[in-house]
């Protein structure tokens, strides 16, 4: 997993104003020149020019346009700080300000090799989501036979089409597209592949994933919630490394810690929440219980079956709440829901005497 670095929004009046700043005489009292400052300025310059080498190759392959802009901002404020250096007339007020223009240039192009790194992250994903539906399909028109009914041909027919569209997506890049697109015909397709723990876990993890690179793109700036969002994204994972070993039970353990930090990291969230993210929440919620109450009920403990039950209210509420428009409190009536799956299954393994 990258580690994101902070964002640093450079507005287009900053350079003009650095500069206009930086270069009128009347502006400021003349002070002599410190060499030891300008010195100091001339080592940052060239450590950034360096930074900003390197932040172009990795644009240049990997970069959308959101990339190439944080570029073109850093490069903008480095040339700033290069003309204060090359002039004359600056002060070591300038020169300090200098200084503080080419490190801001540093982050930036940092910023952009984070959000170039982002997109070829997101384009393995859509590559594997896609071959994935590939193979879905295949599997489900071969448990259709070769006599469909006309509902179930039709529904293979709208996968074929959704996975053709998604394909047209990836070639333009469009990798957020195409993993929408990839998770909800697998969905759709479901019901033609027979259910079992381990595909409800593997698609538990991949809308779990998905979760994740939604509240990134809204935690941006969030360092409290980057953080908790690594740390779900460890244990994504090695929960994902379990279900390859074929030990399921503790993928679904991390599977369920990592959604409760997710969810933890929205709820930190500065900017308005995204309602599409809360719908996915609440169909990750409805999956975990809808996989949590077979185990339930073998279990015979009565205190596990009520639990199940009010996390099924909780669950009720906060669809409620998401439709009329309260998204941190469906969000908060969620974690609720989960908490007390959890519970029940805590329970259901382990009944208390």
């Amino acid at each position: 997993m990258f580690r994101p670095v902070p964002r640093i929004l450079v507005h287009a009046g900053l350079v003009g104003l650095a500069a206009a700043f930086c270069f009128s005489a009347s502006a400021h009292v003349a002070v002599a020149q410190d060499p030891a400052d300008a010195e100091r300025l001339h080592s940052e310059i060239e450590r950034t020019d360096q930074i900003l080498e390197r932040a172009s190759a990795v644009v240049e392959q990997h970069g959308n346009q959101r990339a190439r802009n944080q570029l073109r901002f850093a490069f903008q404020l480095q040339e700033t700080a290069k003309s204060i250096e090359r002039s004359a007339m600056a002060s070591v007020i300038d020169l300090r300000r200098s200084i503080e223009l080419t490190r801001r240039a540093r982050l930036l192009a940092e910023r952009a090799v984070y959000i170039a790194s982002q997109q070829a992250h997101l384009e393995q994903r859509a590559q594997q989501l896609l071959d994935r539906l590939d193979r879905q399909l295949q599997e489900a028109r071969a448990l259709a036979g070769d006599a469909p009914d006309p509902r179930v041909l039709r529904t293979l027919e709208l996968g074929h089409e959704r996975l053709e569209r998604a394909r047209e997506a990836f070639h333009e890049q469009r990798f957020q597209e195409v993993i929408g697109m990839s998770v909800d015909t697998s969905r759709l397709l479901d019901d033609f592949v027979r259910p079992n723990p381990k595909r409800q876990l593997e698609r538990m993890l991949e809308n779990t994933r998905h979760l994740l690179e939604r509240a990134e793109d809204d935690l941006q700036e969030n360092f409290a919630g980057l953080e908790l969002l690594q740390r779900a994204a460890t244990m994504l994972d090695d929960a994902e490394a379990h279900l390859i070993a074929g030990r399921e039970a503790p993928a679904e353990r991390l599977l369920q810690q990592a959604r409760e930090i997710v969810l933890r990291a929205m709820r930190l969230g500065e900017t308005p929440l995204d309602p599409s993210g809360v719908d996915l929440a609440l169909e990750e919620l409805a999956q975990f219980i809808d996989l949590t109450a077979p185990r339930v009920q073998e279990s015979g403990s009565g205190e596990a079956v009520a639990l199940l039950e009010t996390a099924r209210t909780h669950l009720d509420r906060a669809r409620t709440l998401r439709l009329e428009g309260k998204l941190h409190q469906a969000l908060e009536e969620a974690r609720v829901a989960r908490n007390l799956t959890g519970r029940a299954a805590q329970l259901a393994e382990n009944p208390e005497p």
